[in-house]
């Protein structure tokens, strides 16, 4: 019995040994991580310079290093496949209905399934991906919308004001986040958020001039803020680029 209790006693010396040894290196890790995590999320829709812009963006989004997300519409995608094409690997890619228009506005369930499927068709298309993020125009959504992603395979809806949805155990679940238009905010007044456990996005779209939009990103403090883009925020990838 004494035997058994010696080492017992042994047992929970060395795990306590062990914990101490290692305690500072998820210390480390929790301090790395406590920085607030920024998606920076982009909707391109109807212009005739989108692909100028978008490549613009992908450039400034690039020379940073940074991850971020685009939602797209369709019919922009299928006219002018470079404005997904031009993304690199760390900027997800999602769409926003075929033709841009408010699903609520769409009596028939069946056409508003047809908006969603369509666009994100086109997206995929366009860029030779597999897309699983959705932004609804004018963040216009009804008791019909996860229905209508998860149809799509739509696993992540940022189509909120002040949270994010992501589809987990076959239904979608709420994330709060805080969320800003960009041509609203400035990089000043977001240092000055409390420490807060909700991740930040911040929207912009493409009649905002990508100069702006790169102060924006080099006036970010990067002691304070961690540029994540959608699949880092969700914790499962979001694009499958083939």
């Amino acid at each position: 019995m004494r035997l058994k209790h010696a080492a017992l006693i042994t047992t929970v010396l060395v795990l306590v040994a062990g914990f101490a040894m290692i305690s500072p290196l998820f210390l480390r890790m929790d301090k790395a991580d406590s920085r607030h995590r920024v998606m920076l999320s982009f909707s391109v829709s109807e212009s005739a310079d989108a692909p100028k812009w978008c490549q613009n963006l992908s450039s400034v989004l690039n020379s940073y290093e940074i991850g971020a997300a685009v939602f797209v519409v369709g019919k922009i995608a299928e006219q002018y496949p470079q404005v997904v094409s031009c993304f690199g690997d760390r900027v997800d890619v999602g769409s926003q209905t075929y033709s841009n228009i408010a699903l609520t506005s769409i009596s028939d369930y069946s056409l508003k399934l047809r908006e969603v499927e369509e666009g994100k068709t086109a997206v995929d298309n366009a860029g030779n991906l597999y897309s699983r993020a959705f932004r609804a125009p004018f963040g216009a959504t009804d008791q019909d919308i996860y229905s209508l992603l998860s149809r799509n395979g739509i696993m992540a809806d940022f189509s909120y004001p002040d949270q994010y949805n992501l589809y987990l155990n076959g239904q979608f679940v709420r994330y709060d986040a805080e969320v800003y238009q960009g041509r609203d905010c400035s990089p000043d007044s977001l240092s000055m958020l409390p420490d807060i456990a909700a991740p930040v996005i911040v929207n912009f779209d493409n009649t905002c001039p990508v100069s702006i939009i790169e102060s924006f990103i080099s006036g970010l403090d990067k002691g304070k803020f961690k540029f994540v883009n959608a699949s880092e925020l969700a914790g499962f990838a979001l694009t499958d680029r083939r």
